[in-house]
């Protein structure tokens, strides 16, 4: 589901509300999370679907990462994590969904 799409279903579930008011709650839920994503140890947790995390990690380069380009190269890359922790309800339902379709 796309962010157009994400507002439709949500005006059709809301029809008292344009799509320019979901969309601009929308983007609202959106900055609060980066906001709240972006400090360390922030999390998102969501009744009924789970907890959204980031974190950051320092990875040492070597071999062929840096072979190819000589002292270009950082010694260090950062890598970010997006994590969620779904809660059991969620995962039972992923799982079923996925039985369902035949993809497990």
């Amino acid at each position: 589901m796309n962010h157009r799409q994400l507002i439709s279903a949500a005006a059709r579930r809301f029809p008292d509300l344009t799509q320019r008011q979901i969309d601009e709650v929308l983007a609202v839920l959106v900055e609060l999370w980066r906001d709240e994503l972006a400090q360390r140890g922030g999390a998102v947790i969501l009744r009924d679907f789970g907890t959204l995390s980031a974190d950051i990690q320092q990875m040492r380069t070597g071999g062929c990462i840096r072979a190819g380009r000589h002292l270009t190269t950082p010694p260090y890359l950062k890598r970010v994590y997006i994590r969620l922790r779904p809660t059991s309800d969620f995962r039972a339902a992923l799982i079923r969904g996925h039985e369902a379709k035949g993809r497990l």
